[in-house]
């Protein structure tokens, strides 16, 4: 019997609603700080240098070019998008759906700055465009209707999960980093990992020998699951051959069979693998994103199994038509594919460091395309940082005696065990981490944080878990960084103490 992919295609539309829905609602409670008209970035000034150096949508491509970037605009952008995932979510429109929320949530990303800057941003962008491919077009999609989708529109996720994967795998190798060389980088991973949660200091006292392992599944995961999407294209082709031989349906059962348990194991290891990552670490809503990727690839059959039995009735039986029957939005929709295919082929190219081989005129293309985020290069974790810099913000009103401000959910208090914030995105939180691995020069938004604590500005001030003056003004602010570590069990039953720490000095000059 041919699998069949309707439920997990009426699932992937569900996840992908309840993702977009999280991104949107995480973005909109800490937009007006982060790039509202008082913010750290204004996005109002961004679009402005925008204008002045002539550039425009096909550059930048944002609503806000037609509706503008002042708070109003902007919470109306996260509103109608939270609108849309929130459709998406209960099948009510779902290409539509998933449409207007991958372009309000890439009008958000062309306008969020170094807060909106993060690869599952991108990855969500084109997730979402290729669901509009993927689902169907109908005023409502309930699981007792579930219709197959377009064999080519789900190879499209299908290339999609290997080239975030595949790629993931190959710049840890094509970096030359000897921490994921010797098998040694998750020695270091949960305590430099940028947003720890509770599991992280315990994984951590697991020892070299749990690490190395982990390491290693790590690789099987990124390097050789994605080879089961291969192995399946591979057999469905070798199926369609032995087909139009034959005219045999009978003769094919074993290609379709491997391909099949192909897709399974690939899509299976995604998933263990994210869910693995989700129990030791804030990612946002990266590996919720990912998961989601990654449930087409699991055929009909083997999601009723995991159903419970008493929710099987819902789903109905997979119909053989197509979601859309005009001929001419399928032609449309097959030329949408065909390009999306295409700009995928070179990402992987690029990702993969043939993109100095590419003819100049591909390059032209992907660089067309790149503002649109509907084909990009990914790779977490290239390189595995050795050591954690924590920087600590202070204020003074008479610059002797400084008291800290303390963030939400980065670590600072070395009793503290890392709390859980994920599928919650903290941008500011995860770009302190970043600048911690540069320099205060590097990091010119940092000059504009500080000075909005001078201003005592509300809206930045409602990033921070705990303002020291209390809504008053200090007359001094500075940055200071310092060397954490995972301390052992003896230090925690005799300190209470989860982080080793050593003031290194200042990060920033002091402001006033």
């Amino acid at each position: 019997m041919t699998p069949t992919y309707a439920k997990s295609t009426w699932l992937f539309g569900r996840a992908l609603g309840l993702v977009f829905l999280v991104a949107f609602v995480s973005w909109h409670v800490q937009e007006d700080g982060l790039i509202g008209a008082h913010g750290i970035a204004p996005a109002a000034e961004l679009l402005a240098q925008l204008r002045e150096r002539g550039l425009g949508f096909s550059d930048v491509p944002t609503l806000a070019w037609f509706f503008g970037a002042d708070d109003a605009a902007l919470s109306a952008m996260c509103f109608v998008g939270e609108l849309a995932a929130f459709l998406l979510l209960v099948g009510v429109l779902p290409g539509p759906s998933a449409l207007a929320a991958a372009v309000l949530y890439l009008s958000l990303h062309a306008i969020g700055g170094p807060f909106m800057a993060f690869q599952w941003d991108i990855l969500l962008v084109e997730a979402g465009f290729l669901a509009t491919l993927v689902l169907p077009w109908r005023l409502w999609h309930p699981p007792s209707a579930t219709i197959e989708p377009p064999i080519f529109a789900r190879w499209a996720i299908y290339a999609l999960a290997f080239r975030l994967m595949f790629l993931s795998g190959v710049v840890k190798l094509a970096s030359g980093d000897d921490a994921w060389a010797s098998f040694t980088a998750l020695d270091y991973h949960y305590f430099t990992e940028p947003l720890p949660n509770p599991l992280s200091w315990p994984v951590h006292q697991l020892g070299s020998g749990f690490h190395r392992v982990s390491t290693f599944l790590v690789f099987v995961a990124e390097l050789g699951a994605p080879f089961g999407i291969v192995v399946a294209l591979a057999a469905r082709l070798t199926a369609g051959g032995i087909f139009l031989a034959t005219k045999s349906d009978a003769a094919t059962r074993i290609p379709r069979a491997i391909a099949k348990h192909a897709l399974r194991v690939a899509g299976v290891a995604f998933i263990g693998l994210m869910l693995v990552i989700q129990l030791t670490g804030n990612y946002g809503f990266f590996n919720l994103l990912t998961i989601t990727i990654s449930i087409p690839l699991l055929d009909d059959a083997l999601i009723e199994r995991l159903v419970p039995k008493r929710l099987r009735g819902a789903f109905g039986r997979a119909a053989p038509r197509m979601w859309v029957g005009h001929r001419v939005v399928r032609l449309a929709q097959c030329s949408l594919l065909l390009f999306t295919y295409w700009l995928g082929s070179l990402a992987l190219l690029a990702g993969l460091g043939l993109g100095p081989e590419l003819p100049d005129a591909l390059h032209e293309d992907l660089a067309a395309a790149r503002p649109y985020r509907v084909a990009n290069g990914y790779g977490l974790f290239a390189v595995m940082t050795r050591v954690r810099h924590e920087i600590r913000v202070e204020g003074s009103m008479d610059g002797v005696e400084w008291r800290e401000y303390v963030f939400r959910h980065k670590p600072g208090d070395p009793t503290a065990l890392p709390g859980v914030s994920a599928p919650h995105m903290p941008r500011l939180d995860w770009q302190m981490w970043f600048a911690a691995l540069g320099t205060y020069r590097q990091n010119p938004w940092f000059h504009r944080f500080l000075v909005r604590l001078l201003e005592a500005e509300p809206s930045v001030l409602d990033l921070l878990a705990e303002d020291p003056f209390e809504g008053a003004r200090p007359r001094f602010v500075r940055a200071r960084v310092w060397d954490y570590r995972f301390g052992d069990v003896e230090r925690w039953r005799e300190r209470d103490e989860y982080w080793v720490t050593e003031e290194l000095g200042a990060w920033s000059p002091t402001l006033h």
